[in-house]
């Protein structure tokens, strides 16, 4: 062995003590043991020295909240990652995936958990399973989709349980804790949480702790238990504090700020939660500064500076659309389509070289076993297009996910939106109104201009209220899907149409989404008779069975022509029918009028 040799040997060697560290969590011991052995590495030559130390320096660089960095360090390991091992290389791809999780951008984050996780089940390295499955678990939270978040869990859960993977079965019982938290299981939820701070405690985890006492801050916090969740905010902060993790601390006076306000401690709220935003900022980490954007609106709204709040809901509204859009979760859901597809069609190619290799085999026996070879190249054929038929309705099945999901959140998002416009900004505007007409009634002589004011702030009232009853009608919200029917049927010109509703077993309400949907379907009907039907009577049959609500609307006007029968009007209606997995029928004639027949399962 040559010296040039014996030095790599050597370096290779300091590489693992730096691994072992990072493996135990010293991450100061860990930054400073890389800066001195780099001088010593030539950084430019492909080989396993250079792997190793880009693989340790983006994780170095990961623990230390440099996201950026750490993705350059990732990649240049990946370029050369003939020179790791699949663990090796599974472990840059999740601090990758990661990475991309702390700077929110979701897609890439799961199109990396996925790599690792099917190189993971190719090789059947079932120690790192549990891993990947709890970081695609996390991403899913992200984008507020629980199920799937759940359904990772659970299986991040037993695969920690079968290897006696400690580290990862915390995970695992705290992310599961978060998911029953989401969906206001809060008694299950908290079970879960206590269970992994118990955990935690024993393995002296720390940082693990700190997020445990978080979590817990939070689910007192969501059901107003606000002296127990300051109590464990404060725990949660100190512990991150000591152990110096930027991201934890951020959050800790953002949550800590947070709990004060609703307290009424809003002077030192205010403090804490510009610091912790201020940090977040720092961070790049978007859906928590989202988060932050939200609660200081709420704290200028309660501090009488309605500007400010609005500026700030804002700053809220639009980085969440970025966050949370229709492209971003489209995205999203056609990456886990691609890594189930693939799987399956791995699955199929290793079928197929069992079957070329039985065929050598085959051609050297007799006529009857060659015709026993035709059979199973037709029982290939027959999986081929069984597989084929699994993925369309796998796809299908994902995009009537994907626009429930984006229902569900335009539908949130409407609600939000439409209350602050009726609660602050109505309420601001009501303030102002009257504050004007008392100073008008002093007043011996009213300048003209005051008149026009006062006039000025009716007609904005009269529009706010009406942007806020667009976005999502009090009729519906408070008492469901017939009074806000009524109502909508009540505002239309008794002269120009005369309408009428009826219901049959529609005394209990039906699940929101299905609510809100079917009101915009009555919406877009209402708009399409009124603009080409030409008609004087308007009927709405809404009839509830055991396990399918049918709504009937008819007209008699002039009927649907076949041209317009593709108009952007039922297009919608039938977007919206599709994604409640309900079906229709359109029946139209000349001068006999339309009827649209919908079934919706409930």
């Amino acid at each position: 062995m040559n010296k040039k040799e014996v030095n790599e040997k050597k370096i290779l060697n300091y590489l693992q003590i730096a691994k072992t560290i990072q493996s135990i969590g010293e991450k100061e011991e860990m930054k400073t043991f890389l800066e001195k052995i780099k001088s010593k590495i030539d950084l430019e030559k492909n080989n396993r020295v250079s792997f190793m130390y880009h693989l340790l320096e983006s994780r170095n660089l990961l623990y230390h909240h440099n996201y950026s960095e750490s993705i350059i360090e990732c990649g240049n390991a990946l370029k050369i990652k003939n020179f790791g091992t699949e663990e090796e290389v599974i472990y840059v791809l999740s601090s990758l995936g990661t990475c991309y999780y702390f700077k929110s951008e979701y897609e890439d984050a799961l199109k990396n958990h996925f790599k690792a996780l099917e190189i993971c089940e190719s090789m059947e390295l079932n120690n790192c399973r549990a891993g990947i499955l709890n970081n695609i678990s996390v991403v899913y939270s992200a984008t507020l989709d629980w199920q799937k978040a759940k359904d990772y869990t659970e299986r991040a859960l037993k695969n920690a349980e079968l290897n006696a993977n400690d580290f990862e079965k915390s995970r695992a019982i705290g992310n599961m804790a978060i998911v029953y938290a989401e969906k206001g299981e809060f008694k299950k939820s908290e079970e879960w949480f206590l269970k992994d701070l118990e955990f935690d405690i024993l393995k002296g985890d720390s940082l693990s702790i700190a997020r445990n006492y978080n979590n817990l801050g939070k689910l007192n916090d969501v059901q107003n238990q606000n002296l127990k969740a300051l109590d464990y905010y404060r725990k949660g902060l100190q512990i991150a504090e000591l152990q110096n993790d930027a991201a934890s601390v951020a959050l800790g006076y953002q949550n800590l700020g947070w709990i004060q306000h609703k307290l009424g401690r809003n002077t030192i709220g205010l403090i804490n939660i510009q610091k912790g935003m201020q940090m977040t900022k720092d961070l790049g980490n978007r859906d928590k500064l989202r988060d932050a954007y939200l609660n200081i609106s709420e704290f200028y709204y309660a501090l009488d500076q309605p500007k400010k709040a609005l500026n700030y809901f804002a700053s809220y509204h639009d980085l969440n659309d970025s966050l949370i859009g229709e492209n971003h979760l489209k995205a999203i859901s056609e990456l886990e389509i691609k890594y189930e597809t693939e799987k399956k069609e791995n699955e199929i190619l290793k079928l197929s070289e069992e079957q070329l290799k039985s065929e050598v085999t085959i051609t050297n026996q007799d006529r009857k076993l060659r015709q026993l070879s035709f059979s199973l190249v037709a029982l290939s054929i027959i999986t081929l297009l069984t597989f084929f038929l699994f993925k369309q309705r796998l796809q299908n099945k994902r995009q009537n996910e994907l626009l429930l999901t984006i229902s569900e959140t335009q539908t949130a998002e409407r609600k939000r939106i439409s209350q602050d416009l009726h609660d602050s900004i109505g309420g601001s505007l009501a303030l102002t109104k009257n504050n004007l007409q008392n100073v008008i009634g002093k007043l011996k002589e009213v300048p003209s201009e005051m008149d026009e004011a006062l006039l000025a702030l009716n007609q904005t009232s009269d529009q706010v209220r009406q942007i806020s009853h667009n976005l999502m009608p009090g009729e519906l919200v408070r008492f469901g899907l017939v009074p806000a029917i009524n109502t909508l049927l009540e505002q239309l010109n008794k002269e120009e149409i005369h309408a009428q509703l009826y219901t049959t077993q529609m005394e209990d309400r039906i699940e929101p989404l299905k609510e809100i949907q079917l009101y915009r379907i009555v919406q877009e009907a209402i708009q399409n008779v009124l603009k080409h039907a030409k008609a004087k009577n308007l009927y709405i049959h809404l009839n509830k069975h055991k396990q399918h609500l049918s709504m009937l609307i008819e007209d008699d006007g002039i009927g649907v022509l076949s041209s317009s029968k593709e108009g952007q009007g039922l297009k919608n209606i039938e977007q919206r029918i599709k994604m409640l997995n309900g079906n229709f029928t359109l029946d139209s004639s000349k001068n006999k009028g339309t009827t649209l027949n919908i079934q919706i399962p409930i």
